[in-house]
């Protein structure tokens, strides 16, 4: 059930233990801190996610982001937030990032980014992969054709050279053209294994 927000200014008490609850009711992702980014990274997507269902005011997200830190975590927030009074959840995210996300481990994502390949995975298991860290190098993703020319970059060299005469200029176009190659050098292999043996 949404809460709808109150006039602005004007916040009774009530309508603070209304709008916990109901997030409450969200079962958010609860954040104990500690040197995991990628635990770190998964709870700003969940808390995030949250956010998009009501629209919270900036104060009330970094209230109820709050709300879900626990032991060191909760610890640190405490420590810092008296010099971050009307803090606004974009604010929080760079002090959040600061503590437990810092710019070397994330610059280490973005090369692990860079140098992504599919190897022996899947081209579903390779896609995965590229998706989850495109979020660390969204300078490299921000256009159709930079995505598409970095996910490519990563194929393996049979399904590449298939693809790479298509001159295909979107994700979507790779992705699906790649599956059709992997397809492809797969039922070559088995017939020519079958011949083989014949």
């Amino acid at each position: 059930m949404s809460v709808p927000p109150p006039a602005p200014g004007y916040r009774p008490k009530t309508y603070t233990v209304t709008l916990t609850r109901e997030f409450k009711k969200m079962k958010p992702l609860v954040f104990h801190g500690g040197i995991e980014p990628l635990k770190a990274e998964a709870w700003v997507l969940g808390i995030e996610k949250l956010f998009e269902v009501f629209p919270y005011t900036e104060a009330q997200k970094v209230q109820l982001a709050a709300f879900t830190l626990e032991d060191d975590a909760r610890r640190w927030w405490m420590l810092v937030r008296d010099d971050n009074k009307d803090v606004t959840w974009a604010r929080f995210l760079e002090i959040f990032h600061e503590k437990y996300f810092p710019q070397c481990v994330w610059d280490i994502k973005v090369s692990e980014f860079m140098e992504l390949k599919q190897g022996n995975k899947s081209i579903a298991k390779y896609e995965a992969q590229f998706t989850k860290f495109a979020r660390f190098a969204p300078h490299m993703v921000d256009t159709d054709y930079k995505k598409a020319r970095q996910f490519k970059g990563g194929l393996r060299d049979p399904i590449l050279n298939k693809i790479n005469v298509l001159k295909l200029q979107t994700y979507v176009d790779v992705l699906d053209r790649a599956l059709i190659a992997k397809r492809n050098v797969a039922n070559h292999k088995q017939n020519f294994e079958w011949k083989g043996r014949k």
